[in-house]
């Protein structure tokens, strides 16, 4: 496993100097994974399991202990619970406008890898014939969250370590997930409800806290609502029709709330535009939502094995999705 970047950052204000950070190094990541199943009647069943990982780039090494458990109270119920211990060693830098040049890059030494525990509790059952509906809940922790600095305006010369902070936070939420399985019309939908939300010492404070304190925010992949639907009928023995429709929560953004210029600066003749913005991704972009559809024929390709023809139709009724918030100084 390799680490290479080429990241561009700038601070707070709107007249920063733009630096770029290059770094390449080789680094070594092995694991190794036990496992049990223990039953001790046919209703419960016991799954026991450790993980080690190594990776050389500061010498880290991480045990992950995972249980889950599944009780089957009778043919149509299966009750689960699970839980994990996981470790990241790395971290994707993304920029909290535009997403179209994230990069991932690497713990090293100074740098220690995030991690959280997960708990998860589920319930799968089949509540009419040739239909299924899961119900599962879940929270993780996160420790040791790090990213590039915001508020460093240079980091050329900085160690490697010094241009990142460091922080936490948590996730939670729950999914449902209704299929029918057979018949000549199948399909699923399936719904997520999810809070995810970080916090780093000096950012986000309020007017009255001090400094170190930070105050959790939402993460900018954080989605509150995700639907999605798909539907397949069954037109003949080599003929199928499919629908899906997938709906989303805006992501999280930092919102602009104006802008000033700011003249007569002593050393300079620039007059630099300084944004005022809104509090830390409290606000969201407009709903995701996209309908696809496809019609597909199964058959052979001259006796060398079977193949399917595909006719898809993507975003049926050209829904303009909004990526990102481009502001533009006339």
């Amino acid at each position: 496993m390799g680490r290479y970047f080429d990241v561009q950052t700038a601070g707070s204000g709107s007249i920063t100097q733009i630096t770029s950070l290059q770094a390449a190094s080789k680094n070594r990541y092995a694991s190794a994974y036990v496992q049990d199943e223990w039953r001790p009647n046919e209703r419960w069943i016991f799954t026991p399991g450790l993980r080690l990982n190594y990776f050389s780039d500061g010498e880290y090494f991480r045990l992950e202990p995972r249980f889950s458990m599944e009780h089957r109270p009778n043919s149509w119920l299966r009750l689960q619970a699970a839980y994990g211990r996981y470790n990241q060693f790395l971290t994707l830098i993304s920029n909290e406008a535009f997403s179209g040049f994230d990069v991932w890059i690497t713990s090293a030494d100074g740098v220690s890898p995030a991690y959280g525990d997960q708990f998860i509790l589920g319930a799968k059952t089949i509540p009419f014939k040739n239909y299924g509906l899961d119900i599962e809940i879940y929270y993780r922790s996160m420790e040791d969250l790090f990213e590039l600095d915001p508020f460093l305006q240079d980091v050329a010369g900085l160690p490697y370590p010094d241009i990142f902070r460091f922080g936490e936070g948590y996730a939670y939420g729950t999914e449902l997930f209704f299929e029918k399985r057979a018949g000549r019309f199948t399909g699923f939908i399936g719904y997520t409800l999810s809070y995810t939300w970080r916090k780093f010492p000096g950012f986000n404070s309020g007017i009255f806290e001090t400094e170190e304190s930070g105050r959790f925010y939402p993460s900018k992949y954080d989605r509150r609502h995700d639907i999605n639907l798909v539907a397949n009928y069954r037109l003949s023995d080599r003929w199928k029709f499919t629908g899906s429709f997938n709906f989303a929560s805006g992501q999280a953004y930092t919102e602009v709330l104006g802008r000033y210029t700011q003249f007569d600066l002593p050393w300079t003749n620039d007059q630099p535009n300084i944004f005022t913005v809104g509090k830390v991704n409290a606000s969201r972009l407009p709903n995701y939502h996209r309908m696809d559809i496809s019609f597909s024929r199964s058959g052979s390709f001259f006796d060398w094995g079977e193949s399917e023809l595909q006719l898809q139709i993507i975003n049926v009724y050209s829904r303009r999705n909004v990526w990102f918030y481009e502001f533009r100084f006339r």
